[in-house]
């Protein structure tokens, strides 16, 4: 699985996009400050929240087995 932080935002959201068309595994953190849910891929699981949460950071990493970031959140 394939964490993108900023993945609701219109960068993001293409790059969350071109991922689930190669068929990979998506999640999304996104605290839609500047994003929007339905920029998401429907493919895309998408968790609403901040990359400065540790506890949530720690919270997805136990529970998802992420083998890389892409960091788009600003």
């Amino acid at each position: 699985m394939i964490l993108v932080t900023g993945g609701a935002g219109y960068i993001g959201s293409h790059i969350v996009r071109q991922l689930c068309r190669e068929d990979e595994e998506v999640l999304v953190l996104d605290n839609l400050s500047k994003g929007h849910r339905k920029a998401v891929d429907k493919k895309a699981k998408l968790i609403v929240g901040d990359f400065g949460d540790e506890n949530l950071l720690t919270e997805i990493f136990q529970k998802h087995d992420i083998k890389a970031v892409i960091h788009m959140a600003a």
